[in-house]
């Protein structure tokens, strides 16, 4: 059975994107943890068997991965993607990659349940925040990989702001990335 990992850059404060105002920046702050998570993500996407995201992320990565070159757009492109939403008018598309595309639409947790059952390998879920807490309020998450920057920015929208219930989690691993001082943490879902 697939796994479900949420994978995200966060502040200290739990801020996945940039400050209010100016949200669509996030590069301000996460540039150097990103920057020293490089070879760890890329390991992670391109183990995959198949991508999970929210319109939002996949409206920003659709206009960008099918358009470049290396491991990084090979992992993008290459791997299947799944693009999951409760609006069933939502075409999706990947450049000329379009065998590795398709829609979730309508009740996404009961097909996510489905996904699962046909994949023996990891779903990664990329930022998604409003899907991340669907999904981990209906109990589908299975892991989460934040990397957690040395930053508070007091505004912005958080990951995890939506959970209906208490979640425990089991510390997996950790990674610190000296040059920046984010910090990666690798933790399982108790269900």
């Amino acid at each position: 059975m697939g796994k479900v990992i949420a994978s995200v850059s966060c502040t200290l404060d739990g801020i996945f994107t940039g400050p209010k105002g100016d949200e669509d920046n996030m590069v301000s702050w996460a540039m150097p943890g990103v920057i020293d998570a490089t070879m760890n993500n890329l390991i992670m996407f391109q183990q995959a068997e198949a991508l999970l995201m929210g319109r939002v992320t996949y409206e920003g990565f659709s206009t960008y991965w099918p358009f470049q070159e290396g491991d990084w757009a090979d992992a993008m492109n290459k791997t299947h993607k799944y693009v999951a939403t409760r609006n069933r008018e939502c075409d999706v598309k990947w450049g000329d990659y379009k065998d590795t595309i398709t829609l979730l639409s309508g009740d996404v947790e009961a097909k996510l349940v489905e996904l699962k059952k046909e994949f023996n390998g990891d779903i990664v879920i990329p930022a998604s925040a409003d899907l991340v807490q669907s999904l981990l309020n209906a109990s589908l998450v299975d892991e989460f990989s934040m990397i957690v920057h040395p930053i508070i920015l007091g505004s912005g929208h958080r990951y995890l702001k939506n959970i209906s219930s208490r979640k425990d989690l089991k510390l997996l691993r950790t990674q610190h990335y000296e040059t920046s001082g984010s910090l990666r943490l690798c933790y399982e879902v108790i269900k």
